[in-house]
């Protein structure tokens, strides 16, 4: 855990760690890196996500999060992401509205640009939030050319925020998957700016499975794990997807 954290409560930590990876705007859960696919037109999609977070110290945090992406065109959608916050600052945290573009495809290679905003929803007083919104966007490139998968990311957020934290935040990201039957077996690794001022670089890996049930219905589970910097040590992810 970040030495800056050590004396606070976990869920202000949580919102340090959460700044930062909310410019990933949703990847395919359990994964932060985002990928360049997308609903199609006036098709939709649900995802309910979990999380269960530890600092080295054994302090927890729950985050469960819901978010509806709406095909707007073949090649965009529009997504809503709503999190509840439990263990700590109970209640709902910092509202976020993003628009995924995928503005070039040739064969397996696609980019995409994602903006987004935060709105200041979540009380920054118990942890759940900011206290201003936030905006930012990310460059997406996905290389798929069969059941290996290559995703990346980089990342822009102008953090406003009530909390004292960086107001310029960045991250990069990248992930590979690997598609066995039924199941997209995920690996990935992360680097953002710790939102914390002099706290240090903040990393992740994470480990992971989704099984497609069906064809419009996934589940997945996943391990992250936080390193240098970061604020939360582990956690455990869990996650259900339908699509309609």
């Amino acid at each position: 855990m970040n030495t800056n954290c050590a004396g606070t409560l976990l869920p202000t930590c949580l919102v340090a760690a959460l700044a930062a990876t909310a410019m990933n705007a949703y990847a395919a859960h359990p994964l932060i890196t985002e990928d360049t696919g997308t609903q199609g037109v006036e098709r939709r999609q649900l995802e309910v996500l979990g999380e269960a977070d530890k600092d080295d110290r054994g302090r927890r945090e729950e985050i469960y999060t819901g978010v509806l992406s709406y095909g707007a065109a073949e090649n965009a959608d529009l997504q809503l992401g709503l999190p509840l916050h439990r263990n700590g600052g109970d209640g709902i945290g910092d509202v976020s509205l993003d628009l995924k573009w995928r503005f070039f495809e040739r064969n397996a290679f696609s980019l995409a640009l994602k903006p987004g905003i935060t709105l200041p929803t979540g009380d920054e007083g118990d942890g759940r939030g900011t206290g201003k919104a936030t905006w930012g966007t990310l460059l997406i490139v996905t290389y798929a050319p069969g059941a290996i998968a290559l995703h990346a990311h980089a990342g822009y957020r102008r953090n406003e925020n009530k909390l004292g934290e960086r107001e310029v935040l960045h991250q990069l990201a990248a992930a590979a998957t690997y598609q066995v039957a039924a199941v997209r077996y995920v690996g990935e690794l992360t680097r953002e700016t710790n939102p914390v001022p002099g706290g240090r670089s903040v990393r992740y890996s994470t480990i992971g499975a989704i099984w497609s049930m069906t064809r419009d219905v996934d589940i997945d589970v996943g391990w992250r794990q936080g390193h240098g910097g970061a604020p939360v040590d582990e956690a455990l992810l869990l996650g259900a997807t339908v699509r309609w």
